[in-house]
Order: C-alpha cells, then structure tokens, then sequence
C-alpha cells in the first residue's frame, strides 16, 4: 500500500474581481441561521497572483456567532461570541498547464469560521488528487483595495 502525502498553499479569490459571490437570505433580512452563501472564484498560486483553478462552493450559515437579531444565537456553546460560523462545502479545481502542476479536483467539507484559521477536511479528489483525504486550513486575509483572499493550506494524502 503506497501512499503519498502532499502539501502547498492556494488562495481563494474573494476580492470584488475575483469571482461570484452571493447569498440568498431566509427572508429576515439579518446574518442568522439557514442563510445559504454561494461562490464560484479564481483559485490562485501561493503567489496570490497567479490563476490555476476554480475555488467554488456554498456555506450555509449555522451560527451567527456575534449578537444576532433573530434570536437564535447559542450563548451557551463553546464558541467565540464575535465569529460566525457556516457548514461549508466546495471543490478546488485544478486547471492542467495552469501552473500548480496538478490536474484534477479536490473536495473539501466542513465548518468554516468567517475570522481565524478553520480546518476544514479534504474529503475526496479526482485526477491527479484521485483517493485523496487529509487537511486544508483556511484564513481569510483582508485585502486593503476590498475584499478578501482565503489563504489555504493544503495537507493532502494519496492512497
């Protein structure tokens, strides 16, 4: 049984030029549960510079974390009160001759903090990440001109 492990760093184009990004509201208008974000953006070279993919997915809201309005925020959960929280799930996708040197996809699911470094799993992958499972921890960086860029740190392994 052979396997290989793998590690680099890409970033996600969250900045007003980088891709889609839109949310769709449960109707109150607030930053509450079941608030579904969608994103469909430039996957960049730990250069921050240099497109090699797509980075596109959803977040569904499951705690607001700071004092929301709608009621529903969990005081009493072990979580830092001045974050939010979301259930999120997307694909890194590798475009080939791009300039990562990999072709193929990576899935990744898990919960996502809007501030800090959250550690998400890779919990499959096709072409060059065929088998693959392991680690990517996320951190959003905010960028002076807008926006943010998601640094993410890819520990994967290959069976």
């Amino acid at each position: 049984w052979h396997r290989r492990h793998i590690e680099f760093t890409t970033f996600a184009d969250g900045r007003p030029d980088g891709g889609i990004r839109q949310s769709a509201d449960v109707e109150d208008g607030l930053d509450s549960p079941g608030d579904i974000f969608v994103f469909d953006q430039k996957l960049l070279a730990d250069d921050s510079t240099t497109v090699i993919g797509r980075n596109a997915g959803y977040c569904i809201r499951t705690d607001p974390g700071k004092p929301d309005w709608s009621g529903t925020d969990h005081p009493t959960l072990p979580d830092d009160p001045e974050n939010n929280w979301g259930q999120c799930t997307w694909t890194l996708t590798f475009y080939e001759g791009a300039g990562s040197g990999y072709e193929g996809t990576l899935q990744v699911s898990g919960r996502e903090s809007d501030a800090g470094v959250s550690a998400v799993s890779i919990v499959g992958g096709t072409g060059d990440f065929k088998g693959a499972w392991g680690e990517l921890l996320t951190n959003p960086e905010n960028q002076a001109a807008g926006g943010v860029l998601f640094r993410q740190v890819l520990e994967i392994r290959l069976n």
